[in-house]
């Protein structure tokens, strides 16, 4: 069984892919990357609003 991810988990994740795609020579993958980025940081986000509303 998984651990519980939380937002900080999520927030890493986007700011590996972004510095990956940064680095990368094809452009493809560094679409791809950041799309990746993008997905993370709304998850992160929803999970901050999720924590916020528990307290």
């Amino acid at each position: 069984m998984e651990p519980p991810k939380d937002a900080i988990y999520y927030e890493q994740l986007a700011k590996i892919a972004r510095k990956k795609a940064s680095l990368s020579d094809d452009r493809a993958v560094s679409i791809r990357l950041r799309e990746a980025a993008i997905r993370h940081e709304r998850q992160a986000r929803k999970l901050r609003r999720e924590e916020s509303k528990a307290y």
